[in-house]
């Protein structure tokens, strides 16, 4: 009876240790997988180049710089108003995101967009303040540079590794210049770190917007 007992209590024995055992494992491949899926900053997001020291004029008068920046995470992009190729589905991404940004107080606190207008000669700051105000585009959160034409071409084909037509004048609202429809992710200390189109790649906004967040998550854990 007491062996019986013995061998009773052995089997309940190895059977907890059995399901200890497992249990165990099973936590340790949960954590393993989990690991797997934890975001490294650097790896999807690394940092493509250095933007070079500007200071521009915005929609309202006030001077934008790459210091003023500092530490505020923005989405860039070269385009001027009167275009009629590219431009016109690039705002309507940017009003996108610029709702985004005011229905997201973190977004709302950090991230910016920034315009530069390839056309600063037609491109006056009356003209981009009525053109913001026609496109509903809050100043707070969305600037519209101009300076000379020649400084932002070069800050946009040397500084972006974007096309800007070579600084050539518009050939007109129909031709404008020829110039890239990207959106140039930078982070708080000016650096790029992704290259979008959400104007002509399905998917690109919210990957945009997404990697915006992830880079937002880096900031407060540096």
């Amino acid at each position: 009876m007491a062996n019986g007992v013995a061998g009773k209590s052995e089997r309940v024995s190895e059977g907890i240790l059995g399901w200890l055992s497992w249990s165990l494992l099973a936590v340790g491949i949960i954590a393993v997988v989990a690991g797997a899926f934890v975001w490294e900053p650097a790896g999807d997001l690394p940092v493509r180049r250095k933007i070079p020291p500007f200071e521009l004029n915005d929609q309202d008068g006030a001077k934008v710089s790459l210091d003023t920046l500092r530490g505020k995470i923005w989405v860039g992009t070269f385009m001027f108003p009167p275009c009629r190729n590219a431009c016109p589905a690039m705002a309507a991404e940017l009003l996108r995101i610029q709702k985004t940004i005011r229905n997201e107080g973190a977004l709302e606190e950090s991230l910016r967009l920034v315009s530069f207008t390839l056309d600063p000669g037609n491109d006056t700051q009356r003209r981009l303040a009525e053109y913001s105000k026609q496109q509903g585009i809050d100043s707070r959160l969305w600037s519209f540079l101009r300076g000379e034409r020649q400084d932002i071409a070069r800050l946009c084909e040397e500084g972006f590794g974007l096309s800007a037509g070579g600084g050539r004048e518009p050939a007109g609202p129909a031709l404008g210049v020829p110039h890239s429809d990207r959106f140039v992710l930078v982070d708080g200390r000016g650096q790029i770190r992704g290259y979008y189109r959400p104007s002509a790649v399905a998917g690109d906004l919210e990957k945009l917007i997404d990697a915006a967040r992830l880079l937002l998550e880096e900031d407060r854990e540096g």
